[in-house]
């Protein structure tokens, strides 16, 4: 991928579309730039050998935004469906741009497209979307009250280091105080009676006072934990309680991989109920493969565990 250099250079955009549409895709890469928006478009960010499935997934989870170039190839593309469903999945903005009148997936239809049918180009919108789609969410990462900040600073410390290292600097100390302020006015302000009442997740871990803080945290807005040590002892919890989200450590005592062997249990009783690694590694390639495997996410970092667990939860009610 080329990078903009730009001081203004916006964050990475995504462009999805059917192989009959790379000339606007291309061109759609121009524009953007000139917009100083860099561009991840298939046929310059994947090198020559590489695994195109695990780069494309890289790609999204990369960026900021995700275009879809709608039109009756691509509306109806297994590729192109699993890209926007992949980027919706994991809180990508999804801006369909409709090239030509098309079946569209009634997920897509419930959002704003742009209107390119008819030789339009309508390139000052497409920017304006995305530039805006950035500062909504910067000012959402920023908002904080008066009420949030002092109900959780003392659960924010120690949260921004990683689950296997117990450093980190003050301006890591704020910024995880920050998000947990924003996710928590999220859940707080929300009128939706069936947050408060399915607020209860599942935690497995064998060494659960390693998550003291986390668990402090997640409770000052408003969660719940019912703790088990093994997959044994999770499943025979699952069975019997109602659990909102379930997050599980990797290796135990029962295995190196038993983290995957829960999931594949739980998935075989509940395809839908969000679920979470936090385990040692934060590579990328650990987050796509816990997302292949049918986990909401992967991280061995507090901050971004909260952000996975409370955005799937809110996005969910």
């Amino acid at each position: 991928m080329t990078s903009n250099t730009s001081d203004h250079a916006q964050r990475l955009v995504f462009v999805s579309y059917s192989t009959s549409r790379h000339d606007l895709a291309d061109l759609t890469r121009s524009k953007l730039r000139d917009a100083y928006i860099d561009v991840w478009l298939d046929t310059e960010s994947i090198e020559v050998g590489a695994d195109w499935r695990r780069e494309i997934d890289a790609g999204i989870l990369a960026s900021d935004s995700v275009i879809v170039l709608l039109d009756k190839d691509s509306s109806v593309s297994p590729y192109v469906t699993y890209e926007w469903a992949f980027a919706l999945g994991n809180g990508k903005t999804v801006i369909p741009i409709m090239i030509e009148d098309c079946k569209i997936h009634e997920r897509l239809n419930v959002l704003q497209y742009i209107d390119f049918k008819d030789g339009k180009r309508d390139w000052s919108s497409l920017i304006r979307r995305i530039t805006s789609s950035q500062a909504s969410q910067r000012t959402e990462r920023i908002e904080i009250t008066i009420d949030a900040l002092g109900k959780l600073i003392s659960a924010g410390v120690g949260l921004s280091r990683s689950k296997d290292n117990d450093g980190g600097s003050i301006a890591d100390e704020i910024e995880t105080t920050m998000k947990l302020i924003t996710n928590a006015d999220k859940i707080q302000t929300s009128h939706d009676d069936s947050i408060k009442k399915s607020n209860t997740i599942l935690w497995v871990d064998d060494r659960p006072n390693n998550n003291i803080y986390e668990r402090q945290a997640f409770e000052s807005i408003g969660f719940k934990f019912d703790l088990a040590l093994s997959t044994q002892e999770a499943m025979s919890k699952f069975k019997n309680d109602k659990y909102v989200a379930i997050i599980s450590d990797m290796g135990r005592r029962e295995g190196p991989r038993e983290g995957y062997v829960l999931l594949r249990e739980i998935r075989k009783k509940d395809k839908q109920i969000p679920f979470f690694i936090y385990a040692g590694s934060n590579l990328l390639e650990h987050k796509i493969e816990a997302q292949e495997k049918g986990a909401q996410g992967s991280t061995n970092i507090g901050t971004d565990l909260i952000d996975l667990v409370t955005s799937h939860v809110y996005a969910e009610n």
